[in-house]
């Protein structure tokens, strides 16, 4: 394994320094995404060449992997490269991609065991199979050296899992949160599986995922009027709204919203003074957030008990919708459901609308707080199994 790390070291010294251009030698063929930005894959034969990008998109090149049988660049003797089949991941973000690959049985390790959603996952905890590896202090260095994986994947923010990791454990940066569009971060479905050798699996579901999404998408642009939508929530008494390229907005659009702040461009979340969240958020047909939330969510969770809150259209006619990430699993499973999320979208948006639906249904991931939008047959938001 230590041959195997300092191989793989070298190839990523290499890729953060060199020209991006390169990667696309004439000896490679791109396997072309679809929606995803952040990653792209090239092949050789059974060889396989995975790169990831930062913030900067394509000229911010900041991993890259190989997998198969690596030659020489003179034809002479091939480097096998193993396969990654003992796992960390740190954020609980990636585990449904895995688990939908049917690879859990490779992760042993992982952070926020309590919090992890994916039933697979939560069997294997259960059983003793996967370490914890989160401190209060970061990445408990010890665990994650006796827990011997071969790679260890999270987001590319600060240096604490480089400083946990060995020189024998190989880091994977996974930037699918800077994905703009639904489809690009399910298709990180794809990045997943030619890493875990499930590149045949990963393609067909994303093939199906993206079908699925088209035909929800098509049924929204149906409508005749777009309602408006604010949506945006308050932290620590600073209001915060999606900037008007993001993940979100993408969904609010294909759901037949207008969204109030699409002019907005940038990259994370819009911070907003009150003056401007009542200025321009007062008239919303429709406010919708997403909050982590303690029982039953009511109007007060957007409110505050401000009175200029209360006074919005929204609240008044009560067209309130709420992704409680505290009982959905907002931030995991729904990405590789964006066909589901833009569907109940729709439904929380359309104002004055009654969607039909077989008996016990519940909405996954966004609920409507007012009467009206759905039928009286849609049980509570609960949890999903």
């Amino acid at each position: 394994m230590r041959s195997f790390g300092a191989w793989i070291g070298l190839a990523l010294l290499v890729a953060c320094t060199g020209d991006p251009g390169t990667h696309a030698r004439s000896d490679w063929t791109e396997l072309p995404n679809h929606h995803a930005r952040c990653f792209r894959i090239f092949a050789r034969g059974d060889e396989r060449k995975v790169i990831v990008f930062g913030s900067g998109g394509a000229d911010d090149t900041i991993a890259v992997h190989l997998t198969g049988t690596t030659k020489h660049r003179d034809g002479s003797d091939a480097i096998p490269v193993p396969p990654l089949d003992r796992i960390a991941v740190l954020s609980t973000t990636h585990l449904p991609f895995i688990s939908a690959l049917d690879r859990t049985d490779r992760v042993m390790a992982a952070t926020d065991l309590e919090r992890i959603r994916d039933v697979a996952t939560k069997q294997r905890i259960s059983q003793g199979e996967i370490r914890e590896i989160a401190t209060a202090d970061g990445i408990d260095r010890e665990q994650l050296l006796l827990a011997e994986v071969q790679v260890v994947f999270d987001y590319p923010f600060g240096q604490a899992t480089h400083r946990a990791t060995s020189p024998d454990q190989l880091f994977i940066p996974v930037t699918e949160y800077l994905e703009e569009h639904p489809l690009g971060r399910a298709e990180w479905i794809r990045f997943f599986g030619v890493l875990l050798d499930a590149e045949e699996r990963a393609d067909s579901m994303y093939a199906a995922i993206e079908g699925r999404y088209n035909s929800a998408a098509a049924r929204a642009e149906n409508r005749t009027t777009r309602p408006s939508v604010l949506f945006g929530s308050a932290w620590q008494g600073q209001w915060h709204v999606p900037a008007g390229n993001s993940y979100m907005a993408h969904l609010i659009e294909g759901a037949g919203g207008r969204y109030l702040f699409a002019d907005r461009k940038g990259i994370g979340n819009i911070p907003l003074d009150m003056e401007t969240m009542v200025s321009q958020g007062s008239q919303a047909d429709v406010w919708g957030m997403i909050a982590e939330v303690d029982g039953v969510p009511s109007e007060l969770d957007f409110t505050g008990g401000d009175d200029r809150l209360a006074g919005f259209k929204a609240v008044k006619e009560k067209h309130l919708f709420i992704g409680n990430s505290a009982t959905a699993d907002l931030f995991g499973q729904a990405l590789l459901e964006p066909d589901v999320v833009l569907s109940e979208l729709h439904e929380v948006i359309t104002v004055n609308a009654v969607f039909d639906h077989p008996g016990g249904y519940r909405p996954r991931y966004f609920k409507h707080l007012g009467p009206g939008l759905i039928t009286p047959r849609i049980e509570e938001l609960s949890a999903p199994q």
